[in-house]
């Protein structure tokens, strides 16, 4: 089987008219050599003067150099044979991402805020994932399914770089809800190869989980957390409309808000499920330890297909052209007979 690479459609176009342009030089250099012979002189002579030249291997030369030509042409389209299918298997687990996006995790105990660190861990992540499908759900007093499962990593991350406080109408944090959404956008028909990683600062406003994970557990679902931020208390900062510091929140009495890393909750939801709790706290700190446990779950396979692995072939074309105009160069367009001198010398 053969293919050609796939080239913008001008530079396509260009090529394929280069053969018809190839072919109108040829045949106007071919007619102008012809017409410079006649405008030489008397025709008879011309010949006569020309005996020693072979028609016969000129044509040869010429095709020689039109091959040539021909081969590099048909070279530049990029021909790529193959003879065999190659069969792709992709499988993986079902991994759902639980994002804190409540207004505490615009705290800048850790630079530029908790946020941006998570958006930032969750990218890394995307980079050694290996079939596995992922989806994203943000939360705060409600939860929203952002991405639904998807082995496309670029919209993931498309939608992680937009997923904010402003997604969500009512603040604080609920695990109630997030937990719940993240096990309604699991395929409903595979309770295996199933794990959840919520990323938050832990503070839960609701304080009731016990019934959700004793759902997940049924389930069959391993949810794996990560809390992020200081243990200190850290005001949370307020911007205007172009992203600058106006302030920070304010309780009704006019004292400062502040927020920290509450453990206690994320430990518990990890531990009840046979998860992994993981503190992102420094630059060091990232989700490899989780994702190398969810790698050691049975993997489902996702999808299986055959595609013709084509491998690229042009260069064998080239060093044909070449091989013929080193050729080109070795035949001599003379006749191969002795040409001795007949005629008589003259003595004054």
């Amino acid at each position: 089987m053969i293919r050609f690479e796939d080239y913008p459609a001008l530079l396509q176009w260009g090529l394929y008219a280069l053969l018809p342009a190839l072919i109108i030089v040829g045949v106007w250099a071919r007619a102008s050599r012809k017409n410079i012979i006649k405008r030489a002189g008397d025709p008879h002579l011309i010949e006569q003067l020309s005996h020693s030249v072979s028609k016969q291997k000129r044509r040869i030369k010429d095709l020689l150099r039109a091959a040539a030509i021909l081969l590099v042409l048909f070279a530049s389209f990029g021909p790529k044979f193959s003879d065999q299918l190659t069969e792709v298997h992709r499988e993986g687990v079902d991994i759902v991402i639980l994002l804190d996006v409540s207004n505490s995790m615009r705290a800048q105990d850790i630079k530029p805020d908790r946020l941006e660190k998570a958006r930032f861990e969750l990218r890394k992540l995307l980079k050694e994932l290996k079939g596995d499908r992922i989806a994203l759900v943000v939360f705060a007093g409600q939860a929203h399914l952002q991405t639904p499962l998807t082995l496309d990593y670029a919209a993931f991350e498309m939608f992680l770089d937009i997923s904010d406080e402003s997604l969500i109408g009512v603040q604080g944090t609920s695990f109630e809800n997030a937990i719940e959404m993240g096990l309604k956008a699991f395929d409903q028909e595979d309770k295996q190869h199933r794990a959840m990683i919520i990323i938050s600062d832990g503070e839960d406003h609701e304080g009731n989980v016990d019934d959700v994970l004793q759902r997940a557990k049924e389930e069959n679902v391993v949810i794996h957390t990560a809390g992020i931020g200081s243990f200190s208390g850290t005001p949370i900062p307020l911007f205007d409309d172009r992203g600058k510091l106006k302030g920070y929140r304010k309780t009704s009495t006019g004292e400062i808000v502040t927020t920290r890393l509450y453990v206690g909750t994320l430990q518990t939801i990890s531990m009840e499920t046979d998860g992994r709790f993981v503190h992102l706290n420094t630059a060091s700190a990232s989700l490899d330890e989780i994702y190398t446990d969810i790698l050691g779950m049975d993997q489902k396979e996702f999808s299986r297909h055959e595609f013709t692995n084509y491998k690229e072939q042009f260069h064998w074309f080239v060093w044909l052209a070449l091989l013929l105009l080193v050729l080109d160069l070795l035949v001599s367009d003379l006749h191969s007979i002795d040409r001795n001198w007949e005629g008589d010398y003259v003595q004054k």
